[in-house]
C-alpha cells in the first residue's frame, strides 16, 4: 500500500523544545520545593501529555498539591519560554517543503495541549503547513497510548498502512508502534535497541533529506 501522508510529532521534531520543557518543569516545580534533574526529565517525562507530567510529578516528589496546580503552572512556563526562545529544529522547512513537493498530505500528532500547539506554530509561522492537526489534550490517554495516532489516521481518511510517522521520544514511537503506523525516528539516541522496529533511523531532518528518498521507500 503507497504511503499518502506524512504525521509529525512536534516537540523534538519541529521544534526545539525539550530544553524548554525541562526549564518549565524545574522551574514549576521549584515554587513547591522540589528539585529535580534535568535527566530525570528526561527519562520521566519527556512524550508524555502535560497532565501526565503533572501526576508523575506529584507521586516521584511527593506534593501535596493536586496535579492540575502543577499542570497549570508548567503549561504556563512553557507557552511563555516558547514565544521568547522557541526556535525550529534545523531542516524543518525544507522537509515539510520536501514532502509537499512529493505530494503528501502533512498531519500534526502531539501530546501537547492546544496552547502549547498555537504558540509553536505561531512562533515558527508554521500554521498552513498541516492538513490536519490532533493534540493527545482531546484523548482519553496520551502517548504511548496510540489515541493521538488514531485520530489523525480518522481526520486524513486514511489507513495505519497509507501513513508514516516521524517522531523523537520512545513515548511517541510506542504510540505510533501501537497504532501500526511505520515510524521514523529522528534524534541523537535513534540508534538505541528500542528503536530497532523503526523503519528508519536518523539523528535528524537533515541527515533524512540526505537520503533523498520517498517515505513510500520507508526512507531508508
Amino acid at each position: 500500500m503507497s504511503i499518502k501522508a506524512v504525521i509529525f510529532d512536534m516537540d523534538g521534531v519541529i521544534i526545539d523544545s525539550e530544553a524548554l520543557w525541562r526549564q518549565a518543569q524545574r522551574e514549576a516545580l521549584a515554587c513547591w520545593g522540589a528539585t529535580v534533574s534535568e535527566e530525570e526529565c528526561e527519562t520521566l517525562t519527556k512524550g508524555r501529555r502535560l497532565d501526565d507530567i503533572a501526576r508523575v510529578w506529584c507521586r516521584h516528589c511527593r506534593l501535596a498539591i493536586a496535579p492540575q496546580q502543577l499542570e497549570a503552572l508548567i503549561l504556563q512556563r512553557i507557552v511563555g519560554l516558547i514565544a521568547v526562545k522557541g526556535e525550529a529544529m534545523g531542516g524543518v522547512n525544507e522537509t515539510l517543503a520536501h514532502f509537499r513537493r512529493l505530494g503528501y498530505r502533512i498531519a500534526l500528532a502531539t501530546s501537547s495541549s492546544h496552547p502549547v500547539i498555537s504558540a509553536v506554530l505561531d512562533k515558527l509561522s508554521l500554521r498552513s503547513c498541516f492538513d490536519v492537526i490532533s493534540s493527545a489534550d482531546d484523548e482519553a490517554w496520551g502517548k504511548p497510548h496510540p489515541a493521538v495516532y488514531l485520530s489523525t489516521l480518522d481526520k486524513l481518511g486514511l489507513s495505519a498502512g497509507e501513513c508514516l510517522v516521524i517522531e523523537d521520544s520512545f513515548h511517541g514511537f510506542c504510540a505510533a508502534q501501537a497504532a501500526g503506523i511505520a515510524t521514523v525516528v529522528i534524534a541523537p539516541d535513534c540508534q538505541h535497541p528500542r528503536f530497532a522496529a523503526a523503519v528508519a533511523r536518523h539523528r535528524s531532518l537533515p541527515e533524512l533529506l540526505q537520503t533523498r528518498a520517498e517515505p513510500a521507500l520507508a526512507l531508508g
